[in-house]
């Protein structure tokens, strides 16, 4: 509710969205510094420039800021009206991939939408139109969200939708983790702890044994407790390796000996490694206490919401954007098993980076929702004070 005249024009939540954009554009140059160093090496073998990946990088880095300015200047509750038409364009394009891949045209991993240069991962928009419809449902549903049929059913059909197409890419690591964030939205949104728990036992054993039916899944899941091949635990070997010559302090800027061709995928999937070398144990932290930022500063946004809507959304977002993060420092410090999920903000990539900026503008404007109003309810006054001066 809204109380008084008028609502202060600094409200609580819109500088927890200024701190959250503030700690946002922190990452982006942390990432574009990190993905040069870390990439310098690579760059120069495959397209025989050491600052290939640093241009990029940097340029994502500012069309990120693009789309979090726009998006945060546009009524979030604008999703709500179009939430089932970008459910449905992501499980089609999620769908269109498996039948080229079928077909023949494409060949290994179906995750790629675009042609040329200009792509985007499908399973990147699946994660935000799977948090946007969810959230529809939730703030539609709350008056009976115990309800079996009329509530829980259908939002556990659009989930296991969403994650059995992007495990079938195949793309396990994802579909898991939007599996996590589905069911935390579940619970944050009041569904019945019976409902949830009876449906998670069938789904852990059915993720498991799909986990184990590839033999690159279950060679990364034997390397991860101990006893899988020297080839398959060479990465986290090697990211191991950096985290430890970094020590307390780091070895410096640009001077990781990891990322002389030794780790792969240095600049994306194993980056935290790197940057743990260079930066050290309390750049690391500091790091991972950046995100931690980002989870206080969006929770808070939520909490504060003005309606279920942006209430769940909120949480979906920061959900996200945090499990990401930690999820890939955590397979990095052999923590969690390997994975290939991003971090965000700091992995190479303009796909992921796009798509959570489009988060964190969202978010932004959440917390922007009282000034709106305020605004909206001087302009009002206002006019009719216009008015009855006229009369």
């Amino acid at each position: 509710m809204i109380s008084g005249s008028l609502v202060p024009e600094k409200t609580f939540e819109s500088l927890a969205g200024k701190l959250l954009l503030l700690l946002v554009v922190i990452l982006m140059c942390i990432g574009v510094l990190a993905v040069y160093s870390s990439g310098a090496g690579w760059g120069a073998k495959k397209f025989d420039s050491d600052a290939y990946f640093l241009w990029r990088q940097a340029a994502y880095a500012v069309l990120g800021l693009v789309v979090i300015f726009i998006v945060g200047g546009v009524d979030y509750k604008v999703l709500k009206s179009f939430s089932k038409m970008i459910l449905v364009v992501s499980l089609v394009l999620l769908a269109m991939l498996l039948v080229l891949k079928s077909l023949g045209i494409i060949t290994g991993a179906a995750r790629w939408i675009g042609y040329g240069r200009v792509k985007f991962q499908a399973s990147d928009l699946a994660k935000y139109a799977l948090i946007v419809h969810l959230a529809t449902m939730l703030s539609e549903k709350q008056r009976y969200i115990k309800d079996l049929e009329r509530a829980y059913y259908p939002m556990l059909m659009v989930i296991l939708a969403v994650c059995s197409l992007v495990a079938l890419e195949p793309n396990f690591s994802t579909a898991a983790v939007l599996m996590v964030i589905g069911f935390a939205m579940l619970f944050i949104g009041g569904a019945s702890l019976k409902h949830l728990a009876l449906t998670l036992l069938p789904m852990v054993l059915l993720a498991t044994v799909f986990a184990l039916s590839a033999d690159y899944r279950r060679e990364r899941l034997l390397t991860f407790v101990g006893i899988g091949s020297q080839k398959a635990s060479y990465q986290v070997e090697q990211a191991l390796i950096g985290l430890g010559n970094g020590g307390l302090t780091g070895l410096g800027i640009g001077a990781s000996k990891q990322r002389e061709l030794f780790l792969p995928a240095s600049y994306n999937d194993f980056i935290f490694a790197i940057f743990g070398e260079e930066y050290g144990f309390i750049g690391a932290v500091a790091l991972l206490l950046l995100f931690g930022g980002i989870m206080v500063c969006g929770l808070l946004i939520a909490q504060n919401a003005l309606d279920d809507f942006g209430k769940f959304l909120g949480y979906g977002i920061t959900i996200a954007l945090c499990l990401y993060a930690f999820v890939n420092a955590g397979v990095a410090c052999q923590l969690l098993p390997t994975t290939g999920l991003p971090m965000p903000f700091v992995s190479y990539g303009g796909s992921a980076m796009l798509f959570n900026a489009f988060g964190v503008g969202v978010l932004i404007s959440i917390s922007r929702e009282k000034k709106r109003l305020a605004r909206g309810k001087e302009s009002g006054e206002a006019l009719k004070q216009k008015s009855e001066t006229h009369a």
